[in-house]
């Protein structure tokens, strides 16, 4: 009876369009947003950016902080986004930490979160850190890949004992193809023993399902949950495609892939939408 109930609800969702559908997957399943806006972590543009969010049901921000805002920016950031009961995660990370194997400019930032936290009361304090560290934009992976995955999973395993032992919650973010190049030990290393979720970075429309399955199967072993990144961004015929965006499907289509994959995968995945400013954009449109 719960299965025909499920797909009963599956079917309502998938016969919704537009916002709608997409407000319907998000009461249903966790969602985070990446936002790597510098100015929304001020005392002047806080309360713009959580009442933008207070219209929809993003209960999870991963934040840029650049390591120079002043501390009173942070608190009120901080105490804003829990007045909204709105979880703040630490975004950072740059290719070259990839090649540390000690970990330790991962190591600096959760300690930059440790004392981030001391600013604010216990119910308005980072809740843990995203670390998107991408080790094959570095001039290392063209000539030993292989190498930089292990030095790579060996810095995660480090950070991630850091992020334990300050309370923190440790996420990784990682390419949907870790798997199909050759690298499944070091890919069940970082779930098994470098992170607390696995966010990847799931750009290949169409493919969703297929793209996780490894992840999937990996994070179960371990007792993890695995986060779905959706890009959201403007294609610009480089980085971000057609192939790889939703951003010219709209936010329905983001939607009826959740839903798939959450029929698919249950309770084992949630997602993520990438960025704020394209769901902004995508979201006006509707």
């Amino acid at each position: 009876m719960y299965r025909i109930l499920c797909s009963l609800f599956e079917v309502i969702i998938l016969l919704t369009t537009g916002i709608d559908l997409y407000e319907s997957i998000c009461n249903a399943t966790k969602v985070s947003v990446f936002n790597w806006d510098r100015d929304m972590v001020t005392v002047e543009n806080a309360d713009v950016f959580f009442d933008e969010l207070s219209n929809s049901t993003i209960n999870v921000v991963y934040q840029y902080i650049p390591s120079k805002t002043a501390d009173e920016d942070i608190a009120y950031y901080l105490t804003c986004a829990a007045a909204h009961e709105v979880g703040i995660y630490l975004l950072t990370g740059e290719p070259e930490w990839g090649l540390e194997a000690d970990g330790a400019s991962m190591i600096d930032e959760i300690m930059r979160a440790q004392t981030i936290n001391q600013l604010v009361p216990k119910e308005a304090r980072l809740r843990g850190v995203v670390m998107d560290v991408e080790p094959y934009l570095t001039d290392e992976w063209d000539s030993v890949p292989g190498e930089v995955m292990d030095c790579f999973a060996a810095g995660l395993t480090s950070a991630y004992s850091e992020a334990l032992g300050c309370g923190l919650q440790f996420v990784v973010c990682i390419p949907y193809f870790y798997d199909t190049q050759g690298y499944m030990d070091a890919l069940e290393r970082i779930i098994e023993s470098g992170c607390d979720r696995a966010a990847v970075m799931n750009y290949y429309k169409g493919k969703e399902a297929d793209h996780i399955a490894d992840e999937i199967a990996l994070s179960r072993k371990y007792g993890k949950k695995l986060v779905n990144i959706y890009e959201l961004q403007l294609p610009d015929g480089t980085a971000v495609t057609d192939a790889n965006t939703y951003y010219h499907e709209g936010l329905g289509a983001v939607a009826r892939s959740a839903v798939s994959l959450k029929s698919m995968y249950q309770g084992d995945v949630e997602f993520a939408i990438h960025d704020f400013d394209a769901w902004k954009e995508m979201r006006d449109d509707e």
